[in-house]
């Protein structure tokens, strides 16, 4: 089953060591998740695109999650283990990370726009699998 999040309103980032333990499990239990660490915000151009997908496998469930956004100032967060923290319109907020590894893997590219004027930046892309990888937060 794949799913996709609309009107993505704010990002932030936050070092994983800042996380309360376990929330994957914590989630996967709906037990309420939220994140009393300072965050970083993350400014965007356009309309960032996160999409989850649940996979059946060996009696299991496991989720992998894929945030795509592009950004005009430089990404330094590519290098640490940082976890995601998506607001969506309908004033939802989401978590992509946990404090326990495996951590999100975070690739960034830079990207030059064409000589007509289109801006030069970078292009993010977060994924994480994890048996609960889009967790939802009590802010």
């Amino acid at each position: 089953m794949k799913q996709i999040l609309p009107g993505i309103l704010r990002l932030q980032v936050v070092d994983c060591s800042l996380l309360p333990p376990n929330v994957s499990l914590k989630s996967k239990a709906n037990l309420p998740i939220s994140v009393l660490a300072d965050t970083t915000e993350i400014s965007f151009v356009g309309s960032p695109k996160c999409e989850y997908n649940i996979k059946n496998d060996n009696n299991s469930t496991s989720e992998k999650t894929i945030l795509e956004f592009l950004t005009d100032e430089y990404f330094p967060f590519d290098e640490q283990n940082v976890a995601f923290i998506i607001s969506c319109a309908s004033g939802k907020s989401y978590l992509i990370g946990a404090r326990e590894s495996p951590f999100p893997v975070v690739n960034v590219k830079e990207i030059i726009g064409p000589p007509s004027g289109d801006s030069a930046g970078f292009q993010v892309e977060v994924s994480w699998v994890s048996i609960k990888s889009l967790i939802p937060l009590i802010l």
